[in-house]
């Protein structure tokens, strides 16, 4: 009896597996027989599901901290008619705002929305536009929507608390699109024209949402021009020109003078060139694993353009150009957020390309899964996972709260509400600043906003961001006629310091000069400390003396408690310290070391003087600096001898 149970239980579960396999056989032949997603309007139905799904954190409230200051100043410049080019300069632009996923403003929040679902929506479309071509309709939709998926989850922000980097969606979605003719025996003129344009054209929107992505953007569309006939003069100007035309019309849009865009694209240009040797981090053991697969990668680029015919070569030389572009970011400042932007080429890149076998596209996904879950960790990595499957919430959480009348509003106050328990800023201080103007040093800009006070920033709002001596002098100008107050966020160490370990007093000289020689200080309170503008009150620099420096040097003493001592650093860098600080592969950086404690150094800005013993009306700020020795250094040595570089104090009279 027991025997005939046991197999009729045995019988009932095969009976089961054969219609499992039955049905699962059923849906996969439906799935490539169905005619499904050819027509438009099913194309777009499923974009807009992939869009609903496929919005992590889309819905946050605005907070504080380094990263979310700067959406703040986004947001900010926008809210009080700050000018970008003379008044604010990022690496972000007039749209900026576009990128937020918190709430600053209902409107902004409103057309951020619609932006951030577009972008995710191109990026769809492009993949599925591009399998369609040799897949049937509802193969190609389920293949973009997993693509577009795993590349929102690479592209969600710092530690997920910025939700997705859309700017860097929208360079994949550029990938995307010019693949398409790309993948077509024989594209029509017309096809290529318009996407090549219709490319210059978005890349002009994006530059004045984030600076490098428009860019990028316009180098894929001009090389996709070049790259189907370098012959086509008409073609690459028309997308130059759509470029420059989109570029002039949303700045005019954006209701900015026309005469402050040179100064923005200029200023904005020099923080992008100088972000490499200032904020490259040297490379780890850590890094290997990207090395190696990145390394693998351009190795496969090289060896199917060679022997791969049937793989379109325009379309691996767009791919090993893109490459190119963001290694560079990527290994300039070597974590998973930036890593993160290669590892999303590769996985559209794998995604988009023919004539390759299941088995060595399940390989290459997998090893970009294993790089970005060895450095991103693994409980980071459930983390993004968790909060992309919660994008539905999120989706119609946000659009409940845009389209609501006041629930927007509701939540920004009660997100000014927290931030001001979390700043604590003196209540003295606040009213003391009342309507007039106020600069937020040196990068807590978002206290602007949860205060909301009058904004009048120094150009280059973080000081960490003045990497180079002109947008140094840019700021430090500013200051000579320019806010009311200055709010500073003391630092919890003596003498302050920046990201990165960098000394406050060096990164940028010239401002804490004239913040030094136009403000005094009205108090130091909870961690804040607040100057009051007043006429000008240094004396000149006087030269002290000049040393070649090999071991630590004594600083001068100054000759009264109204002078300070400031020193500026001639370095000599090596042939390989030219190579590894940046400019190429990130392994050395610069070091200055004072009083036996070591800072980074912001080669960029050494050679102007910087103070090393503050006068006493500055105690307790973060201009507070009383260094008795000095020495410079690396991070580390790559066989070099030890540092050449001269020294050379001055001293210079603040009257009380």
């Amino acid at each position: 009896m027991t025997k005939r149970v046991r197999y009729r239980l045995k019988e009932n579960n095969w009976t089961c597996r054969g219609r499992g396999a039955e049905r699962l056989a059923g849906i996969r032949t439906w799935i490539s027989a169905t005619t499904w997603g050819s027509a438009r309007w099913q194309q777009a139905l499923a974009a807009a599901i992939a869009m609903f799904i496929i919005a992590p954190h889309s819905s946050v409230e605005a907070s504080v901290g380094l990263d979310p200051s700067w959406e703040a100043v986004v947001a900010l410049a926008t809210l009080q008619r700050i000018p970008w080019g003379p008044g604010v300069v990022f690496t972000y632009g007039p749209l900026g705002y576009l990128q937020t996923t918190a709430y600053y403003s209902p409107i902004q929040a409103a057309v951020a929305t619609i932006y951030q679902y577009v972008v995710v929506a191109g990026l769809f479309l492009g993949i599925a536009a591009v399998l369609r071509q040799r897949c049937a309709p509802m193969v190609s939709l389920i293949g973009a929507f997993l693509t577009t998926w795993m590349a929102a989850i690479l592209q969600v922000g710092h530690g997920t608390a910025l939700g997705m980097m859309y700017p860097e969606l929208a360079v994949l979605a550029g990938l995307a699109w010019a693949s398409v003719p790309m993948m077509q025996e024989s594209p029509r003129r017309s096809t290529v024209f318009v996407t090549c344009c219709a490319l210059g054209g978005i890349a002009g929107l994006q530059l004045l949402v984030k600076f490098n992505t428009g860019l990028t953007i316009f180098v894929m569309a001009l090389a996709t021009s070049v790259l189907f006939g370098w012959r086509a003069i008409g073609r690459h100007l028309a997308t130059a020109a759509a470029f420059a035309t989109a570029t002039v019309l949303f700045w005019v849009l954006t209701q900015q003078p026309l005469g402050n865009l040179p100064a923005w694209l200029r200023y904005s240009s020099e923080i992008l060139i100088g972000y490499n040797g200032s904020q490259a981090l040297p490379l780890t053991r850590s890094a290997v694993p990207a090395i190696v697969l990145t390394t693998a990668w351009v190795a496969v680029l090289c060896v199917v353009f060679v022997r791969c015919p049937q793989i379109p070569r325009r379309f691996v030389l767009l791919v090993g150009l893109l490459t190119l572009i963001t290694v560079k970011s990527a290994f300039g400042r070597f974590d998973i957020w930036h890593f993160s932007m290669l590892l999303g080429v590769i996985v559209v890149a794998v995604a988009l390309v023919p004539h390759l076998s299941p088995l060595r596209r399940g390989l290459a996904l997998f090893a970009v899964v294993f790089v970005f879950a060895f450095n991103d960790g693994a409980i980071l990595v459930v983390r993004r996972v968790v909060t992309a499957a919660e994008g539905p919430a999120q989706t119609i959480d946000r659009l409940v709260t845009i389209a609501v009348p006041g629930r927007a509003q509701q939540r920004i106050e009660r997100a000014r509400a927290k931030q001001r328990v979390s700043y604590d800023v003196p209540e003295r201080f606040i009213k003391t600043i009342g309507s007039q103007s106020v600069h937020i040093d040196p990068d807590e800009t978002s206290v602007v906003w949860a205060y909301n006070l009058t904004w009048h920033p120094a150009p280059v709002f973080a000081t960490y961001s003045a990497y180079t001596p002109s947008l140094d002098r840019l700021n430090s100008n500013a200051l000579v006629d320019g806010p009311d107050y200055v709010l500073s966020r003391v630092s919890g160490k003596s003498p302050a310091i920046g990201i990165d370990n960098r000394l406050g007093t060096q990164e940028s000289p010239l401002y804490s000069r004239a913040l030094l020689c136009n403000y005094t200080l009205n108090g130091v309170e909870n961690h804040w400390a607040l100057f009051t503008r007043v006429e000008p009150r240094c004396g000149p620099l006087t030269p002290v003396s000049g040393v070649n420096v090999d071991d630590p040097v004594k600083v001068p003493s100054p000759s009264g408690p109204d002078k300070a001592i400031l020193v500026a650093i001639d370095l000599e860098p090596t042939l390989v310290d030219r190579l590894f600080t940046g400019s190429l592969i990130p392994l050395i950086t610069f070091t200055v070391v004072l009083d036996g404690v070591t800072y980074r150094l912001v080669a960029g800005n050494a050679a102007e003087p910087f103070l090393v013993v503050s006068p006493a009306t500055v105690v307790g700020t973060n201009l507070d600096i009383h260094a008795h020795t000095i020495a410079i250094g690396r991070s580390r040595s790559l066989g070099q001898d030890s540092v050449h570089a001269h020294l050379r104090f001055f001293e210079m009279s603040v009257k009380p």
